[in-house]
């Protein structure tokens, strides 16, 4: 075993010449004392309870993995659907329902999204300019209505050309597109 004192180790730092040989000589010297002291530390190890089973409970892990799944999926459908629900298109066909006269003569005044979760089905891409979307709606006289909005549009610049625009309620249609001029969202 090699014993190092402070004696000897100022010595041999004070017999160097350069910068750089004290910095090699410290960090050597302090290596070597760095592996004697950690010798007389290592014991061995061992393991005295015995391991768990990793496949004693699989159908249980199996199950959360499933019910993980279901709950990331379901809370991902209610982002993107509140995300239609927000869409500046949703919300300018909302608007031109509560100022239409016949909609409101059917569903009444409050005419607002029905249930507790409002779902908006189809497609609704801005972006490629593709517009087919259903949605229930509502008014104070508690008549559930089925709004249908179809529309498409060439490039950015253009307006969205309506091609169906309907509110049905109770197997009546009404024809939204020909009680608003100048259709376009």
């Amino acid at each position: 075993m090699l014993k190092i004192t402070n004696k000897a180790i100022t010595r041999n730092l004070l017999c160097l010449s350069s910068k750089r040989s004290i910095v090699f000589q410290a960090t050597k010297l302090r290596s070597t004392i760095s592996t004697v002291e950690t010798e007389k530390i290592r014991k061995p190890i061992t393991i005295n309870d015995e391991l768990p089973d990793p496949t004693e409970h699989q159908f249980r892990q199996r199950l959360g993995f499933v019910a993980f799944v279901l709950s990331v999926s379901s809370a991902l459908g209610l982002l993107f659907n509140y995300e239609k629900t927000e869409s500046p298109i949703v919300v300018n066909t909302i608007y031109y329902l509560r100022r239409s006269a016949k909609t409101r003569e059917i569903l009444g005044d409050n005419i607002e999204f029905d249930g507790l979760i409002p779902w908006v089905s189809g497609k609704l891409n801005q972006v490629q300019g593709k517009v087919n979307i259903k949605f229930h709606i509502k008014g104070s006289n508690n008549v559930v209505g089925t709004v249908r909005l179809v529309a498409d549009r060439n490039n950015r610049d253009e307006e969205f050309l309506i091609h169906e625009w309907t509110l049905t309620v109770n197997g009546q249609k009404l024809d939204i597109l020909s009680e608003i001029e100048g259709a376009s969202i």
